[in-house]
């Protein structure tokens, strides 16, 4: 099988605060974000963690989803649909009205009528249903009303919380669920920031994909958002997969990176003060020369940068580069039968997604094992 083991590098201790909630996991929600560029989008490598650590550790469902996306298209765990009149604003769009963005970079703003759906896919067993849902949002009134339904089945009507800060509406199926619709009826037009799908305990890998993003953006999060969000998440880990969007002749783009990633995980780690933090490498990037895909000079740089972000910051590493084969190997990956990265030479496949997802939990699994006793 193409790839390799590589074990996690940089500070392996900080992982105590993961390892410490798996010991709660038959019991307790053990939750995991996943933030990335294009790397992750359509819920690529962070749908087979979930499978994975949810087959050891137990959980259902696929986790947070936001109100819109643009990856709909490609995501196989869950089919999510939503009206256009949504006013919708990210750290990947235009945000003219400079409103708060939640846990996924995103808010949603609605008009009378605007709906959305997910519903679940057998593509993968952690994702085919859900016991429990919750949606997220903010800056409603007494007068702001929804409506939602489960299965297709009666719809219930309700009147959202008041409040500046972050707000939870638990919905309760009462049974096993594949479908969730949610409309927005009339009064003040709340925030809306995303709904997760999940059960009762085990573990949740949310998978946050930021296409053409380096990372930086995260930022741009307001650190009220994401402590409200982890008074309801509690996050024990956090993995960063970023770095195909870093790439200049200019060297001094590196140090740059090095500056704004290092205060990206301070940021973090005050929202999430008792989640660990992994940082993934970048993968293999190439470039063209004559025939054939060969690794771009720029990968040996960023990969030292992001070595010494991982030293100042204290955070584990993995090496994804290496994992992969290292010089040249993203040709191989993409001339594999069947191809586990695609033609445009930078991206992985589904089933490349899944062999990435397996070398991580490899590693992991290895160090968790190996602290703990």
């Amino acid at each position: 099988m193409i790839g390799k083991y590589v074990p996690f590098t940089g500070n392996i201790d900080q992982l105590k605060y993961f390892l410490a909630s798996l010991k709660n996991s038959r019991n307790k929600k053990i939750r995991i974000a996943h933030f990335g560029d294009s790397q992750i989008q359509g819920d690529v490598i962070s749908e087979y963690i979930r499978e994975k650590l949810q087959n050891k550790y137990g959980g259902k469902g696929a986790g947070y989803l936001s109100i819109q996306s643009n990856d709909i298209k490609i995501r196989q765990t869950t089919e999510h649909t939503f009206s256009d009149d949504w006013d919708f604003a990210s750290v990947i769009t235009r945000n003219p009205k400079q409103l708060p963005f939640g846990l996924s970079g995103s808010v949603a703003v609605p008009k009378p009528g605007s709906w959305i759906k997910y519903k679940s896919t057998n593509y993968l067993k952690s994702t085919s249903s859900f016991n429990i849902a919750r949606l997220f949002y903010s800056n409603a009134d007494e007068s702001s009303k929804i409506q939602y339904r489960i299965n297709n089945g009666q719809t219930v009507n309700v009147v959202l919380n008041k409040g500046d800060d972050v707000q939870e509406l638990l919905i309760d199926p009462k049974a096993t669920a594949t479908l969730l619709e949610i409309k927005f009826v009339s009064g003040k037009q709340p925030y809306f920031y995303g709904v997760s799908l999940e059960s009762n305990s085990g573990i949740y890998v949310d998978n946050f994909p930021m296409p053409g993003n380096n990372g930086a953006s995260l930022l741009d999060l307001p650190l009220d958002n994401l402590r409200d969000f982890d008074k309801y998440f509690h996050y024990s880990l956090i993995i960063l997969s970023y770095g195909n969007n870093v790439s200049s002749s200019n060297r001094g783009i590196f140090t740059v990176y090095e500056k704004k990633m290092t205060n990206v995980i301070e940021h973090l780690r005050t929202a999430f003060p008792n989640a660990s933090i992994i940082m993934v490498s970048v993968n293999d990037k190439t470039i063209k020369q004559a025939n054939r895909f060969i690794t771009n000079p720029d990968v040996p740089f960023l990969l030292e940068t992001q070595k010494r972000i991982v030293e100042k910051s204290k955070i584990t590493f993995w090496n994804l580069w290496e994992a992969m084969g290292g010089n040249n190997s993203m040709n191989e990956w993409v001339n594999y039968s069947p191809p586990m990265a695609l033609k445009d030479f930078a991206h992985f496949t589904q089933v490349g997604g899944e062999r990435v997802a397996e070398l991580f939990v490899s590693a992991l699994l290895d160090t968790i094992s190996k602290i703990s006793n």
